[in-house]
């Protein structure tokens, strides 16, 4: 089984690598660099990524907040986003709107909203200025996480890296 686990977690890197459009993940990072603050918001199978994110963007000297509050209750959040903000959105299920809801609020404000999800086709993307897909096997139950905390890690390198340039 660990075989299994570790070689669906290889593929799942590998792809990513193959398959992340370069300027959208500059993109991504422009954004974070950019922002006045970033609040990252992710809830359930996403919360550990949302909280590694905070984490890391707290390390890198970001002003950055994490909203865990339930869904109906970020809005009061929200309002106190603006223009210059980043609201950082994940999701990585199909049943749960949570996020997409809270990046919804978020763009009704002119909130700049960056996220990132398991599909092309979720729901997140539509709500949001900048989306990045970082898909996964579907054909598994549980779906490889490494690819996910990759992703995260590269993410916070990379913006670590930019601001070192500058």
């Amino acid at each position: 089984m660990l075989n299994d686990v570790a070689d669906s977690s290889i593929l799942a890197i590998e792809d990513l690598k193959k398959n992340i459009d370069a300027a959208a993940f500059a993109r991504a990072v422009e954004m974070l660099d950019g922002a006045g603050s970033i609040h990252v918001v992710g809830y359930r199978s996403a919360s550990w990524v949302a909280t590694y994110l905070f984490y890391g963007l707290t390390e890198l000297g970001c002003r950055c907040y994490r909203i865990a509050s339930p869904a109906n209750a970020a809005p009061p959040n929200i309002s106190f986003l603006g223009a210059d903000d980043l609201l950082l959105a994940v999701c990585l299920s199909n049943d749960d709107d949570a996020a997409v809801r809270v990046a919804k609020a978020a763009r009704e404000r002119e909130v700049p909203v960056l996220a990132f999800a398991h599909s092309a086709e979720h729901p997140l993307a539509a709500a949001s200025d900048h989306f990045i897909a970082v898909p996964v096997s579907p054909e598994r139950r549980y779906q490889p996480w490494a690819v996910r905390m990759v992703f995260a890690q590269t993410l916070l390198a990379a913006l670590e890296a930019r601001r070192a340039r500058q």
